[in-house]
Parts: structure tokens; C-alpha cells; sequence
């Protein structure tokens, strides 16, 4: 059988000298679904890019049915070929039909405002995928944009479908059904190509895993010859360990949340009545699926929502009307769930983006010398494991994993009383989520109260002294160890 997509010898050299692809071989048949894993920085989503037609290879060739594959997006995109980004792309100004209307435009698609939304009913019906076309992208959060991404990439990759990180935000179940709409896309005829960190989702969902190991590719599996310790031992040269948690006696409250109401940028409430507790040396793991609340958890209890109800104390002092940074200096430290422009600023470089916030936060003057500045951001980058060329490359230059590290050992560094982290290991591979969940293991044992709030239950399970549930702005349930996974996965869906 032909194959529908085909790469030779693909190199990509960036004009830094970072050879991100390094003669790569690959084809892609109809029917089939390839799983594609490889640590932070290995070249997936390079790779991706220039076989969506985002990029063009400094060598090689990608061809499409046998002919030259398109060069651009919008080319790709009429051909039938679509990516669906691990960071969402949407307009944040429009609602999901305009945004959904506007790609399938680029597509060649001619349909007005009703074919649009009949187009989106029936894809949301047929394939599991809710999205409510009226709302506005900038009132969703992280999780439900993905969703509407992988709508769009059902709609227009006709022919071949790649998913970069699909399921990075999502909950087991909603995993679940990601697995099984992409086998049934490749059922239809369609190649779907699976990027993922988690290696049992690749084993549930793939036909073919490939292994990709410093922008070559290391090992092509079939799913039958494949296992977590063979991909472990292909993606790393060895099996990283996992940290394991360390016994600690919880100490005094450090952050309470009582009575929480907060409005939806939809209308109604986002929480409703939401009271929690943290104490020293805990970690508090918040579950629930995207869009159920979290998010507006996390805004109120770091100073970027205000409750219509309700207040907030930190170290028992009411914080409720003050600003971000004002919670900061008392001792919050915020990982957030989106890198790019919230925890790191594009265009400064590693060591602005990393002594700058700890200066601030301690109130210390800005007027430092870049010796000590650079001094900081080196002790974080060797603490979290940051791969860099340099401390003054641009912040943006480093893999999503390397700025989530980045973002992680930097709050830590400060010695906060309390963290709050959204989806700290979001995208992250198996080393790079054990070091996430390392450093938030070692912030607890020094005394620190966490707030983790993550759509990985199975990290939750792993790293939580208690798991409360937020189901519609309500918990709906709080569970202690040894975890009832589906007990949990029920308390999620609760009404």
C-alpha cells in the first residue's frame, strides 16, 4: 500500500546551529495510527510542523499522495491535512463558530454562520467532542480550547490528522474517548499521527509507536513488540525512576478558600460556595475536567479574580482584596497552566525571565547587578534541569519543557509558604514530570502548603496527601490515600 504522507532524510538546522531534525525517515498509510514519543526537545513537534507544511526542511522532501506535500498551513489544510497544536492557536476575541468558520475558510470550505454551526453540532454529536459554538474563546479555558481544536482538526484533516499533545488537559475519561475517536478516524481511511508524553496512551491507542531520540528517529515499534520499559530505554538510553513521596506530618493552615463564589464569563457561577484548606507540608490535589471551575479556583485564590462572595487568607491574614504581587510578598508562589506570555515573557531572555520575578516578589531593587541576576537564574536552571546553550538565549528558544521547568524551579526557588500550580507537568515527558513532581514533593517536605490543581489523575494520585473534586463549580468529594481511582472519576462527572 502506498503510503498517504512521506518524509526522506529530513533535516531541520535552525541558523543557531540546533539540529532539530536529523535525517529523518517516515511514511504514513491510511487506516493507521502512529504514536510519536520522544523526551523535551527531541525534535516531535519540529518534526510535526514541517509535515503539516508550518515549516520547511533544510533538507529532504515530504510528499503527499506521491506528489509535493503542500508548503503552507492553508495548502495543507485544502489538501486534507491538519494539525492539531499542543498549545491552542484559537482568536481570542471571537466564539468557537467564528473561529471554527474562519479555519474551515482557509480549508476552501464556502459556508455561512448556519452551515457552520450545523457542522460543529453534528461533529460534537458524532464524535463526542462538546463545544458550545456561542462562547467566546477568551472565557474557555485551556482544556475546553484544546477540545475545540480537535474539533477543527476532525472537520478538515480529511487525509492525515496530527494531534501534538491532544490529551494534555483532559481527564482520564475524557483520554478515553480521545483514544478511541482517534481509532475510529483511522477506521475512515484516515493516517492519524499521535503525539503524546504518556507511553500508556500510546500503547492504548497506536498501531505503530515511534521513538524519536535527539532529533533522530531511535526505534519504530508495533504495538505488539512494544512496552513501557523497551520506549523508556529507546526515548532516554535508560529508565529514569520515579521520585517517591516522603512521609511528612502536615503543620498549621497556610491557605484557606471559604465559601468561594465566583461568576462564569458564560453567565451564572463558575464556583459556587467552594470552602478548602491547605496546611504546611500537604499537598492538596484538586481533580476535575476542564472547565468545571478550576481555573476561576486558581484566578480567585491568586488575586486575578475577585469572589462575589467569600474571602481568602493566606498564613490565616485575609488577602481577598489585595493584588497579585502583594500575595506574593506574603509568600504565594503561582505556576500557571499557560508558559507563554503569563509565566514567561517572549523576548527577555532565561536569566530576565528567571532573577527578575524572585527580584520583585522580594521587593529587592531592580537596579542589581547582571552578576547577581544571572547568578539566580543559574542556580535554577542546574536545580530544575533546564537544558540551555546560554542564559541570554531568548526564553522562547527552549522547549515547552524546558520553560515549564524553568517556571517550576524558579517559584520554588523563592521558599514559598504556599503553591498553587495549574497543570505544573502539562506536556512534559516522563523525565521532565518526575522532576516536576520531585521539586513539588521537596517544596512540601520543606514545610510548603500545595495547592496542585491538575487534570492528571494519575499524578494526583501519586504526589497528594488529600484529593478534593470539582465538578460545576461544587466539590463533590475529598478522598484520602489509598486512592479510589474510580470513585474519583465518578465524584468528576457528578452534577
Amino acid at each position: 500500500m502506498e503510503p498517504l504522507l512521506e518524509a526522506r532524510d529530513l533535516w531541520k538546522i535552525y541558523p543557531n546551529g540546533v539540529e532539530a531534525n536529523r535525517g529523518v525517515n517516515i511514511a504514513l498509510h491510511p487506516g493507521t495510527v502512529y504514536a510519536l514519543l520522544g523526551e523535551n526537545g527531541a525534535g516531535k513537534t519540529t518534526l510535526v510542523k514541517i509535515l503539516s507544511g508550518a515549516e520547511k526542511p533544510t533538507r529532504g522532501e515530504v510528499r503527499l499522495n506521491g506528489a509535493p506535500a503542500p508548503a503552507t498551513p492553508r495548502q495543507a489544510h485544502q489538501a486534507g491535512v491538519y494539525m492539531v497544536p499542543q498549545h491552542p492557536t484559537l482568536f481570542p476575541n471571537l466564539t468557537v463558530l467564528e473561529d471554527v468558520g474562519l479555519t474551515l475558510r482557509m480549508a476552501g470550505a464556502r459556508l455561512g454562520r448556519a452551515g457552520v454551526r450545523r457542522l460543529i453540532e453534528e461533529a460534537s454529536a458524532g464524535y463526542g467532542l462538546a463545544v458550545d459554538p456561542d462562547a467566546r474563546v477568551e472565557g474557555l479555558s485551556v482544556g475546553e480550547r484544546q477540545r475545540v481544536e480537535v474539533l477543527k482538526g476532525v472537520l478538515v484533516g480529511r487525509k492525515v490528522l496530527f494531534l501534538d499533545e491532544p490529551s494534555t488537559h483532559m481527564s482520564p475519561s475524557e483520554v478515553g474517548s480521545l483514544v478511541a475517536l482517534a481509532r475510529r478516524l483511522a477506521r475512515e481511511g484516515r493516517a492519524v499521527f499521535y503525539i503524546t508524553h504518556r507511553i500508556r496512551e500510546a500503547l492504548d491507542v497506536a498501531d505503530k509507536i515511534l521513538i524519536m531520540r535527539r532529533g533522530r528517529l531511535e526505534a519504530e515499534l508495533d504495538r505488539g513488540e512494544a512496552s513501557k520499559e523497551r520506549i523508556l530505554a529507546a526515548m532516554f538510553g535508560r529508565i529514569p525512576e520515579k521520585p517517591q513521596p516522603v512521609a511528612t506530618r502536615p503543620g498549621g493552615e497556610v491557605l484557606r478558600a471559604e465559601d468561594l463564589w465566583v461568576p462564569s464569563p458564560h453567565g451564572g457561577w463558575a464556583l459556587r460556595g467552594v470552602s478548602l484548606t491547605v496546611r504546611a507540608g500537604e499537598i492538596l490535589g484538586v481533580a476535575g475536567i476542564a472547565g468545571n471551575g478550576q481555573k476561576e479556583l486558581v484566578e480567585a485564590i491568586i488575586g486575578l479574580a475577585r469572589p462575589r462572595r467569600g474571602r481568602i487568607l493566606i498564613n490565616g491574614v485575609d488577602v481577598s482584596s489585595l493584588a497579585p504581587r502583594a500575595r506574593m510578598r506574603m509568600g504565594l508562589a503561582v505556576v500557571p497552566e499557560e508558559r507563554l506570555g503569563w509565566a514567561v515573557a517572549p523576548g527577555l531572555s532565561i536569566w530576565l525571565n528567571t532573577a527578575l520575578p524572585l527580584l520583585a516578589r522580594n521587593g529587592a531593587r531592580l537596579l542589581l547587578r547582571r552578576g547577581r541576576a544571572k547568578g539566580i537564574a543559574s542556580r535554577v536552571v542546574e536545580l530544575a534541569g533546564v537544558r540551555a546553550r546560554s542564559l541570554d538565549q531568548p526564553v522562547e528558544t527552549l522547549s515547552g519543557g524546558n520553560i515549564q521547568r524553568l517556571v517550576v524551579g524558579r517559584e520554588l526557588e523563592a521558599g514559598p509558604h504556599v503553591v498553587v500550580a495549574m497543570n505544573p507537568a502539562a506536556g512534559l515527558d516522563y523525565s521532565g514530570a518526575s522532576m516536576v513532581e520531585s521539586m513539588l514533593l521537596k517544596a512540601a517536605a520543606r514545610g510548603a502548603g500545595v495547592l496542585l490543581v491538575d487534570e492528571d489523575l494519575e499524578l494526583l494520585a501519586r504526589v497528594s496527601s488529600r484529593i478534593v473534586v470539582l465538578s460545576r463549580g461544587v466539590l463533590t468529594g475529598e478522598f484520602t490515600p489509598p486512592y479510589d481511582v474510580d470513585a474519583i472519576g465518578r465524584a468528576m462527572t457528578m452534577r
